[in-house]
């Protein structure tokens, strides 16, 4: 088991960091390369309009505003969508499966009653008749 933890840390370990890396590569090509492409156009009912975002003003005023927005999307994501995403995906698979495994069960018990109720009732009947109280027996003096 301490062979597989410690396979499991290590490779978690190197995923993390490829994953850091891929994310600063990415986050450079951003800043840095699709910055000075003039080739990227943003077009709207065939109309172009990145000229308008990038000389109409929008960058500062509607900066933070674009922050906050993000961020309420962000939170109402992981505040809303994760959880019932979890339960629909998670939840309802594994209590389907359970449901489905109890019918299965009560259906043999409900089959294994049926077959054995001849064989039960003088079992039942054997039992019955062994455990009858016993008459009272007078109790004997103690000896000394």
């Amino acid at each position: 088991m301490s062979k597989f933890l410690k396979f499991l840390g290590w490779t978690a370990l190197a995923v993390l960091l490829a994953s850091l890396v891929m994310g600063g590569v990415l986050v450079g090509l951003a800043q840095e390369g699709l910055s000075q492409a003039g080739s990227w156009h943003v077009m709207v009912d065939g109309e172009d309009i990145s000229d308008f975002v990038h000389l109409g003003g929008l960058e500062a005023e509607h900066g933070v505003l674009g922050l906050i927005a993000a961020a309420v999307a962000l939170g109402f994501t992981l505040v809303v969508v994760l959880p019932l995403v979890l339960l629909v995906g998670v939840g309802v698979p594994v209590l389907a499966v359970l449901f489905s495994l109890g019918l299965v069960a009560v259906v043999l018990a409900g089959t294994s009653a049926l077959l054995l109720a001849p064989l039960a009732l003088p079992v039942l009947l054997i039992v019955w008749l062994l455990k009858r109280k016993q008459p009272a027996q007078p109790a004997r003096p103690a000896s000394a």
